[in-house]
């Protein structure tokens, strides 16, 4: 059985949720340094004229010419 800090038996739903919690806390993890991983991999010209496209969308009257 799982016990708080207090020493107190612990109910075994909320034992399940901490597990769970812990769980969670542990693949996010995971996740953000695989997520950084990506973007330093990226072609930051590519990235860098992906953002002036947009920047030029955003002004009035904007028209592809490619």
């Amino acid at each position: 059985m799982k016990t708080t800090k207090g020493g107190k038996v612990m109910n075994p739903t909320n034992a399940y949720r901490k597990e769970l919690r812990k769980k969670e806390l542990k693949w996010n993890k995971e996740r953000k340094k695989v997520r950084q991983v990506g973007i330093l991999k990226k072609d930051p010209q590519a990235m860098k004229e992906q953002i002036e496209k947009l920047e030029m969308m955003s002004k009035p009257f904007y028209y592809d010419v490619s």
